[in-house]
């Protein structure tokens, strides 16, 4: 069963997106994706407020603490993704220069390639959506 309660950043004021009402649909959403995706990666859905990122969803325990790096190494790619709203993929993230302490910490979780994509609506990021696998360039285009 996952444990689908919301894990926030902790800053002063900061009222959660799902106050006292953990949702299923965030975790159910991040399970499936996980499920229906070639070779199964760990799945992870974070929000995006005026309170910063907030982690909602995950694909397993192992997706939900790599979702948490995103909250706890704010230069991450996930920050980037929001800034820039464009998709980012690393293909090796043991060769990856930029963000190196949140690169680091995926690769001690056995991570080796991370998929992050902006989560959009009227032009407004939303949140991230986030896929990590334990093989390097797992998220290359098929040809």
């Amino acid at each position: 069963m996952l444990d689908t309660r919301p894990s926030t950043t902790n800053f002063p004021g900061s009222v959660p997106l799902f106050p006292n009402k953990p949702s299923a649909i965030p975790a159910q959403a991040a399970a499936n994706i996980a499920r229906l995706l070639p070779d199964h990666p760990l799945v992870g859905i974070t929000a995006w407020g005026l309170d910063g990122l907030e982690v909602v969803g995950w694909s397993s325990r192992q997706a939900a603490i790599l979702e948490r790096a995103a909250v706890d190494f704010p230069d991450s790619p996930g920050m980037d993704v929001i800034r820039m709203r464009k998709r980012i993929s690393i293909g090796d993230l043991a060769a990856e220069s930029r963000w190196r302490d949140y690169c680091a910490h995926l690769c001690e979780h056995d991570v080796r390639s991370l998929y992050c994509h902006p989560l959009v609506s009227d032009g407004q990021v939303l949140g991230l959506l986030n896929l990590y696998s334990h093989r390097t360039n797992a998220f290359r285009a098929r040809g």
